[in-house]
C-alpha cells in the first residue's frame, strides 16, 4: 500500500501531476490523497461570488472558500475517475484552511505519506518559477518525504531511465537511496548514476561514497556515467539527459549542497526551457 499526497490548486499542472501520479502507478494499490489549502487571500474561482470586504464579512468569505475548495476537490475527483480510473486506487479528500506548506507537513504525519507528487508551471524566467514557487517551498521545507515535480507539458510516459545526478561528497546509506530504488523497481528502470567532472580525479571519499553507492543500488541495473564540465552545470546536464532519453531525473537535497548550486545557477533558465521531465528530489539526512 502506497500513500500518495497531491496538493492542488485546481489548476492544469496540478491536474497533470495528479493525471501521471496515477499512470505511474496503476498497477499498484495506492491511497490518494487530494490536499487544498486555502487563505483570506484565495481568489474566488466562482464568478457569481464576490469577494467581500472588511470584516464584518470575513466569516462569509471564509465560508465561501470553503465551499468552493470541497466542490473543485469533488470535480478534481470525478474527473481523474473519468480519465483514468483504476480500481486499486482510493482516494480522500482534504481541505484545509492553512497555510500550504503547514498542510503538506500535517498531512504527510497524520496519512503517512509516502510520495509527494506536485505539478510545476514550466516558466523560464528562473529554477524557482520552473518549478513553481510552491513546489520550490516544499522543496525547501519538506524534509521527511520524497516529492515529485511533474511538468505541466510532461506527457505520461514509463521512466525506463532514471539519472541520478550526484557529486559523490556525501556518504549513502539504504535509508536515503530506498525512494530511489524502489522508484526504479516499481518502473522497471534502469539508474544512471551522473557526475559532472568537477576535479581531475575523485578524491578517496568520493571513491569510497562511489562504491557505496554501487553496493546499495544492486541487484537493479545501473551504469556511471561522467558529465563534461561544462561552464554551466545545467548544459552538462541537459546534454546528458538528451543524449540517454532519461525519463526521470532523481537527486537527493542535502543542506548546502550540489542541488543549491544548481538551483542558484543563473543560466539554469536555458534548461528549464527544454526539460520536460519528472524530478524527484529526495531528502537527505539532517
Amino acid at each position: 500500500m502506497k500513500n500518495i499526497l497531491i496538493p492542488t490548486d485546481f489548476s492544469n499542472d496540478a491536474y497533470n501531476a495528479l493525471f501521471y501520479a496515477s499512470n505511474l502507478f496503476k498497477t499498484k494499490t495506492c491511497n490518494f490523497y487530494l490536499l487544498n489549502a486555502y487563505s483570506e487571500r484565495t481568489p474566488i474561482l466562482s464568478r457569481n461570488l464576490e469577494r467581500g470586504e472588511g470584516n464584518g464579512n470575513r466569516k462569509g468569505l471564509l465560508e465561501q472558500l470553503k465551499d468552493e475548495s470541497c466542490e473543485e476537490l469533488k470535480r478534481t475527483f470525478h474527473k481523474i475517475n473519468l480519465d483514468n480510473k483504476c480500481r486499486n486506487h482510493t482516494y480522500e479528500l482534504i481541505s484545509k484552511r492553512e497555510n500550504l506548506i503547514e498542510a503538506i507537513s500535517k498531512t504527510v504525519d497524520d496519512r503517512h505519506i509516502d510520495l509527494i507528487v506536485m505539478g510545476n508551471k514550466g516558466e523560464t524566467n528562473g529554477f524557482g518559477l520552473f518549478l513553481g514557487s510552491s513546489t520550490t517551498k516544499a522543496i525547501a521545507s519538506i524534509k521527511k518525504c520524497p516529492i515529485l515535480s511533474v511538468p505541466m507539458d510532461a506527457e505520461f510516459k514509463m521512466p525506463y531511465e532514471i539519472a541520478f545526478i550526484t557529486g559523490f561528497k556525501r556518504t549513502f546509506d539504504a535509508e536515503v537511496l530506498h525512494p530511489l530504488k524502489e522508484m526504479a523497481a516499481h518502473c522497471g528502470s534502469a539508474i544512471r548514476i551522473a557526475h559532472i567532472n568537477e576535479e581531475e580525479i575523485l578524491s578517496k571519499q568520493q571513491e569510497s561514497n562511489l562504491e557505496t553507492l554501487k553496493t546499495y543500488l544492486n541487484p537493479i541495473g545501473h551504469s556511471l556515467h561522467w558529465m563534461p564540465d561544462f561552464a554551466s552545470k545545467t548544459r552538462a546536464i541537459e546534454v546528458f539527459l538528451e543524449e540517454l532519453n532519461i525519463g526521470m531525473v532523481a537527486m537527493v537535497n542535502y543542506d548546502h549542497n550540489f542541488f543549491e548550486n544548481l538551483v542558484k545557477e543563473p543560466i539554469i533558465q536555458k534548461l528549464a526551457c527544454k526539460i520536460a521531465i519528472p524530478f524527484l528530489v529526495i531528502p537527505g539526512k539532517t
